[in-house]
């Protein structure tokens, strides 16, 4: 850009809309508004970053004194940027024009190593870094509070989001530390997942509590980009007094290792100094018929975990039934008197212990038969003696963070999973709201298929083993039973409502069927979504009957899918006891009687048979208020 001399204020106007094309901001700084570092100014730099004072280093005030064009580049939070600054003339008036660009970041962590001083700042943070720490604090003596700051979930999320998850967990604890610490203190990338804290000006007494404010500043933070992300910490924090920097690190390393398996957790010396800490110790069940193994082993964990005791199988049952939360792992010996480990684990399996409590099994006994049992049975670990009790140590930390993690991701694979049938609620309640409108299908019928449909899926599932129907499956056909009539959207106002049709009007109607299932196949035309395919099979297929009497396609017996048997049982049922079209509404015990006797071939005699076992259930279900839960 040239830049002229005695430019008009439209010109420059004219121009800056041209440089807003390329620049992320620019500005026209006036001579007063420059300043020198002696006389201050109003805006400059300061207007850009939002900082409060000038910039030692000031490119709009060098162009302005120099009458020249200079650029510099400029750190800003976690992000580079390029400023230039170009003397300019208008209507007269000495100006400057100042344009930032801000830098992509890849060009940025190259040209970071090029800046003065940045060999000690972690290139995604801005923050000091590792080499920072052992060049320049490591051996020094200090007189501050000392914490290590761990992110419970930054590993997890790069598992499950990729790694840009994991470093916006990061930049985002930065930021929000930054924001809370006085401008003595230090905060350092002390490794992938952990941040050091040094503050040196802080009081003894207050040092605890400031954590305890990061610790919950932290976990209020939002993760932008990852609204499902939730930024917790655990952090260990030492005062100490004239003490070298790597012994103080070393003691909040250890610290920060008690507060890990509890997650979300401040523990200090303080409180490990008076025995607080332990309520944040994981629990270790030694069961072993040898009172010498259980000595043993004990004293090898007792430092670090809370142990309990077991001397044979039974009581090992009877312990993790009393006290099924409060036990993070098992040590289990093969052989004992009684009942052994291989039946202890068998039955906690049954039991679905294993979910929670994970099993380590002890044994001289190293056999590959022996250990795949094991295996096969739910053990998450094998041990034979004799051992190292460092490798038992690390193994049973090893394994309670494994089941931490996993516990974690099935509470956010949870949480997705609600989110999206929440939505799909959602969705499907708009729709029946436009059927109501459309052909004065009610919501209520609506509800009530869905109802009879759910009760009835779960019946199937516990008497007949031969259809695989979780959990999972049950909720998707019920919801997807809500739009067994969409395609009467698609019919004309003359068809609907009415009670009395000719033939034709009535081949017509029965196009609903069809039209539905397309509606549908429309939104998925791939197929893979479960739930559209659901859908559109019940669509298609709910006036089907077993005996082949139905439409569209006249499928007969388990040709018609089960989901649009169940789901046309349930509509057949509610037509009968609402009074479908203007007809007289049957009794429930008359409709039972209808469906079971005078239409029986119409229907699945299995799940006729489940109609009736749930008859008086289903009642008093339909009678309830709306409010209740279909699972």
């Amino acid at each position: 850009m040239a830049e002229k001399q005695n430019r008009t204020q439209k010109q420059n106007e004219r121009e800056i809309r041209q440089l807003k094309k390329i620049f992320s901001t620019v500005q026209l700084l006036e001579a007063d508004e420059i300043g020198s570092p002696a006389r201050g100014g109003a805006r400059g730099c300061r207007g850009l970053w939002g900082g409060s004072a000038l910039c030692a280093n000031c490119v709009a005030r060098k162009a302005m004194e120099e009458h020249t064009r200079c650029s510099k580049l400029e750190a800003y939070g976690n992000s580079l940027y390029e400023v230039t600054a170009a003397w300019v003339q208008v209507d007269g008036r000495d100006c400057v024009l100042e344009m930032s660009q801000k830098l992509d970041p890849e060009a940025a962590r190259a040209l970071t190593g090029f800046v003065d001083g940045q060999e000690y700042r972690d290139m995604l943070t801005g923050m000091y870094n590792r080499q920072y720490y052992e060049e320049k604090i490591q051996t020094e003596k200090l007189t501050a509070g000392v914490a290590l700051i761990a992110l419970d979930d930054a590993g997890f999320a790069n598992d499950v989001y990729g790694r840009y998850a994991g470093e916006a967990l990061l930049e985002t604890a930065a930021t929000v530390i930054r924001r809370s610490i006085a401008a003595s203190d230090q905060l350092i990338r002390y490794s992938e997942d952990e941040l050091l804290l040094l503050q040196p000006d802080i009081k003894q007494e207050r040092f605890a509590q400031k954590l305890e404010q990061l610790r919950l500043q932290l976990y209020a933070a939002e993760v932008p980009g990852y609204a499902r992300l939730q930024l917790s910490v655990s952090i260990g924090g030492v005062w100490v007094q004239d003490t070298e920097a790597d012994s103080a690190v070393r003691r909040a390393e250890r610290l920060v290792q008690y507060a890990k398996p509890q997650k979300n957790t401040v523990i200090t010396s303080e409180a490990a100094g008076t025995g607080d800490w332990l309520d944040c110790r994981q629990s270790v069940l030694i069961v072993d018929d040898s009172a010498m193994n259980r000595r043993l082993l004990s004293e090898i964990l007792g430092s670090q975990f809370d142990t309990a005791e077991a001397s044979s199988g039974e009581e090992c049952l009877r312990l993790l039934e009393q006290n099924r939360t409060g036990i993070s792992i098992v040590l289990l010996d093969v052989h004992m008197k009684g009942i052994d480990g291989f039946t202890v684990l068998e039955a906690m399996n049954q039991q679905n212990m294993l979910d929670e409590i994970p099993v380590i099994m002890i044994s001289s006994e190293g056999t590959v038969d022996s250990v795949r049992r094991a295996y096969d049975l739910g053990a998450s670990d094998y041990i034979s003696r004799p051992f190292d009790a460092r490798v038992v140590y690390q193994r049973v930390t090893n394994t309670i963070r494994l089941y931490a993690k996993q516990r974690r991701l099935s509470a956010m694979v949870a949480d997705q999973v609600h989110e999206t049938e929440k939505n799909s609620q959602l969705m499907i309640s708009l729709l029946t709201q436009v059927m109501e409108k459309r052909n004065g299908e009610s919501r209520d019928h609506v509800r009530r298929v869905q109802i009879t449909t759910a009760m009835l899926l779960t019946h199937l599932a516990q008497k007949n083993e031969q259809y695989q129907l979780s959990r999972a499956a049950r909720r998707r056909i019920t919801m997807a039973a809500a739009l067994h009539d969409v395609g009467k959207m698609e019919l004309e106002d003359r068809l609907l409502n009415r009670k009395e049709l000719t033939r034709e009007e009535w081949a017509e109607l029965q196009q609903h069927t069809v039209l539905g299932a397309k509606l549908l196949e429309l939104a998925d035309p791939d197929r893979e979504e479960a739930f559209v395919h659901t859908a559109a099979e019940i669509c298609r297929w709910h006036h089907e009957r077993y005996d082949g009497s139905g439409y569209p396609d006249g499928l007969v017996g388990e040709q018609i899918p089960l989901a649009a048997q169940v789901v046309g049982l349930a509509d057949a049922y509610e037509g009968l006891v609402s009074g479908e079209n203007g007809q007289q509404p049957y009794p429930h015990q008359a409709a039972l009687y209808l469906l079971c006797n005078t239409m029986s071939e119409k229907f699945s005699p299995l799940l006729l048979q489940c109609l009736q076992e749930i008859g008086n259930a289903l009642a008093a279900a339909l009678a309830a208020p709306d409010e209740q839960d279909l699972w």
